[in-house]
């Protein structure tokens, strides 16, 4: 997978996802450097996973359904046909011929297909087209790269996996969505989180402490625009996740 991380690297260096002119040598530079995550979080949508007031334990109150009793399909959707982010995001790119774009759109097709080729090793068939889970993915990608490699435990993965269910279910209630915007979220998701794991595991690898302190800063803009937490507001406690 890692060449396919530095393959998406040498296509947009300098220029990618930002500003800049394409260099007339290429060089081994990594694309996330100059990324813009208003490419991935340009539709507005945020899933707030804040602290809430606790219930008051009245008949009705939307606050004292227990996450564990929501299904994953409430953050499932139907496909509204091919991948529709890397093209959007390979457009974005300034200064790409027309072979260098299809390339990079290739690279991060290859990205999606990676995602969902782990589920179907993993069984984890309920997270395909599911918001939550990409989402889930990008949380823990994040939460990896801000404690230098260690991640959540599986415990935890399914604990936070619940809670951001939950967000889904109450945020789609206020903001109706097509099964179109949420493709892109999940694809915007999913793309995410690989980019970072990538960057992080290439400045490790090589040795290079820059790339992976932007790995992390882009982790934490990444969540702060699509998530609406900080990273810091994280903590872990035996198997649950909790945001402070």
């Amino acid at each position: 997978m890692r060449s396919v991380y530095r393959k998406v690297a040498v296509l947009a260096t300098v220029c990618a996802l930002g500003s800049g002119v394409w260099p007339a040598v290429a060089r081994p530079l990594s694309a996330y450097r100059e990324y813009d995550s208003g490419v991935f979080a340009g539709g507005g949508f945020k899933l707030s996973l804040a602290p809430r007031e606790k219930s008051s334990g009245r008949a009705g109150d939307e606050e004292a359904i227990s996450p564990e009793l929501l299904p994953l399909s409430v953050s499932s959707f139907r496909t509204v046909g091919n991948p529709i982010m890397p093209k959007r995001v390979a457009e974005a790119v300034p200064g790409l011929d027309k072979e260098a774009r299809r390339q990079l759109e290739a690279s991060l097709m290859l990205l999606l297909r990676q995602y969902e080729q782990q589920l179907d090793r993993d069984d984890d068939f309920r997270l395909k087209n599911n918001l939550a889970g990409a989402f889930n993915f990008l949380f823990g990608a994040a939460y990896s790269v801000h404690k230098d490699g260690r991640g959540l435990s599986r415990e935890q993965q399914e604990n936070m996996l619940r809670q951001i269910n939950a967000g889904f279910a109450l945020r789609l209630k206020e903001q109706r969505l097509s099964d179109r915007e949420k493709q892109e979220l999940y694809e915007s998701a999913v793309l995410s989180g690989s980019i970072i794991l990538g960057l992080y595991a290439e400045g490790r690898d090589t040795r290079q402490p820059a790339l992976q302190r932007t790995a992390r800063e882009l982790a934490r803009e990444l969540v702060t625009r699509l998530m609406s937490l900080s990273i810091e507001q994280v903590r872990t406690e035996g198997a649950s996740v909790r945001i402070n």
